[in-house]
């Protein structure tokens, strides 16, 4: 037996469908509008996947202990390459151990860290580690010889050995962010933010410096490009000639200049001011910028490398927002993030 449907009640239906997608498409109209897309931008080693960090840390929950579970394996695998690269150099300068004993401990851990479970060994050879990380041979080498930030970070991990190699070890937030990850390909981040949905896009050092990769971001709502002010004595992979922090310079000038970016307000962060701060008392910034003829005390030398970046704007500088930056201090960070989405909210 059929259903006499009317044809009046098949308009009613008809209408009630189109209402409810109607209605669906004007929600999706006010979320898209109250969403703003920020561009993170930077070559590697800047710092960049830090602030993403410390933005989860912030506006997000932070990490999940599944994730925490994976940054335990990640922290010790720093540990490795940590101890490994110490030692490598140690014997191109010809530094050695005092004692024979230290110096078969060496060899041991060498041996042991190049296996293929090198996570495991690290945990096994731990006493053997303590042991050697703490002789004053080891430490006087990296403070001579070593760069800065790596040395810096090389002290944390070895004062942190027994805690990091422990069974119990569970990462705290901000043995998250002084570890080293490469970041590949591209990150979202989602969070909220005085009534809007932020989406933050960082996109991984190596596409930074591709020009055709920027057409996929094209009217983004802001651009937040990160620099490592402490790169600028270090030799380009690219130019000889050159530092990492005029390669820096070339693609921000790439970015500033790039069509799809013309309207977009840049956020720049001039970020490990506190190594910046350390090799200027060694190295003067004349090494990158003949043409520099002030002095190397802290906030001359970033007054100079900012206003750099700032001619790269030509005459929209008016778009620029420049902050100097440590990306591990949470409290800084939390500050100056905050601030400058404000400044993205009042320009959108």
């Amino acid at each position: 037996m059929g259903v006499n449907i009317s044809a009046h009640d098949m308009e009613q239906a008809a209408r009630r469908r189109s209402k409810t997608i109607d209605d669906g498409l004007e929600a999706e109209r006010i979320r898209q509008a109250r969403t703003v897309k920020v561009l993170m931008l930077g070559l590697s080693g800047a710092g960049k996947s830090t602030l993403a960090k410390q933005v989860r840390m912030i506006h997000e929950k932070g990490f999940a202990d599944k994730e925490k579970a994976l940054y335990r394996e990640i922290v010790r695998q720093n540990i490795v390459t940590a101890i490994l690269g110490v030692l490598h150099e140690m014997e191109i300068h010809g530094i050695q151990f005092p004692t024979e004993e230290l110096k078969q401990t060496a060899n041991s851990i060498k041996d042991r860290l190049k296996s293929s479970d090198s996570h495991k060994a690290v945990v096994d050879m731990r006493h053997s580690l303590a042991v050697l990380t703490s002789q004053k041979t080891l430490k006087d080498f990296m403070d001579t010889y070593l760069d800065v930030e790596i040395c810096q970070l090389n002290h944390y991990l070895f004062r942190s050995l027994e805690k990091i190699l422990s069974d119990s070890y569970a990462p705290t937030d901000y043995d998250i962010l002084r570890v080293r990850q490469k970041t590949t390909g591209l990150n979202e981040i989602l969070f909220h933010f005085k009534g809007f949905e932020f989406k933050l896009c960082d996109v991984d050092g190596h596409c930074t410096v591709k020009k055709k990769w920027l057409q996929n971001f094209e009217n983004v709502s802001a651009i937040l490009f990160t620099v490592a002010l402490s790169s600028y004595d270090a030799r380009s992979k690219d130019q000889d000639e050159q530092t990492e922090l005029h390669d820096a310079l070339s693609v921000f000038t790439t970015v500033s200049e790039y069509d799809g970016f013309r309207k977009s307000p840049i956020i720049l962060f001039l970020n490990k001011k506190d190594i910046f701060q350390q090799k200027l008392k060694k190295v003067p910034l004349t090494v990158a910028f003949p043409d520099y003829k002030g002095t190397n005390e802290f906030n001359e030398a970033c007054l100079f490398v900012q206003s750099k970046f700032e001619s790269c704007m030509g005459d929209t500088t008016d778009r620029l927002t420049v902050h100097i930056t440590n990306a591990t201090d949470t409290p800084s960070i939390r500050s100056v993030f905050d601030s400058s989405l404000a400044v993205v909210l009042d320009q959108a």
